[in-house]
């Protein structure tokens, strides 16, 4: 009863905020997190505003543990984060893109120039990574990768976003993986090496609640989302 109870309340709360929303054409709360989403928000966004200029969108960059509690507890409406076998928690997912793997060297780099990075490259280079606590599921894959070949590098740094990241590997602070990036989005500085056997490829996908299926704004936002991954290929 008092499950029920709950999602009576939240199911009301809800409905409140659709009425207050209502009047100025409803409103699109996204969680996004930069380093995954690169290339894809801003023409997705662009497009949907076209189509629902009424709509106020709000976005949030967040971890991925703050995406699903914003989820679940209906305080957004779609994220765009790293799909993983999520259904039992209410969830839906679209798949958007595959993300590969690189390597991410200064220009002048001694890794700059080959074609292709061997994994024993990176034994003694100090190692630049997003933060821990708010990207476990890349700490994961990138701490696997390593231990599968037997590499132990230095973390010379931790950092909050895919631009302070960059900006320090520009900076010759240390290398870093990182999933591809569309060339326009490449700071001046950096190069963005293939690497030989690299990690799996990441699923990035767009998240909303299962109970949301029948909401056209938001599958039209989904739609505009499918469209700019399309057009990354």
């Amino acid at each position: 009863m008092l499950r029920e109870a709950r999602e009576l309340l939240r199911q009301a709360e809800q409905a409140v905020e659709r009425v207050k929303t209502a009047g100025t054409g409803g409103r699109l709360r996204i969680g996004y997190a930069p380093s995954l989403a690169e290339g894809l928000m801003t023409p997705a966004v662009t497009n949907f505003r076209q189509a629902h200029p009424g709509t106020q969108v709000e976005m949030s960059d967040l971890s991925t543990g703050e995406m699903l509690a914003g989820l679940e507890s209906g305080k957004l409406d779609v994220v765009v984060s790293v799909a993983e076998q999520r259904q039992t928690r209410g969830l839906h997912w679209t798949t958007l893109a595959q993300m590969q793997w690189r390597l991410a060297v200064g220009s002048r780099h001694r890794l700059a120039k080959p074609a292709k990075v061997p994994p024993a490259e990176l034994s003694g280079e100090p190692l630049l990574s997003f933060r821990r606590q708010e990207y476990p599921d890349y700490w994961e894959d990138v701490a696997a990768w390593l231990h599968q070949h037997g590499l132990r590098p230095r973390i010379a740094g931790e950092y909050d976003g895919g631009n302070s990241l960059l900006a320090a590997v520009a900076s010759g602070l240390g290398v870093a993986l990182v999933g591809t990036i569309p060339a326009h989005l490449v700071p001046t500085g950096v190069r963005l090496k293939v690497l030989a056997d690299a990690p799996p490829s990441v699923c990035i996908a767009a998240g909303r609640r299962a109970d949301r299926a029948d909401d056209k704004p938001l599958a039209v936002f989904l739609e505009e989302l499918r469209r700019a991954a399309a057009g990354m290929k």
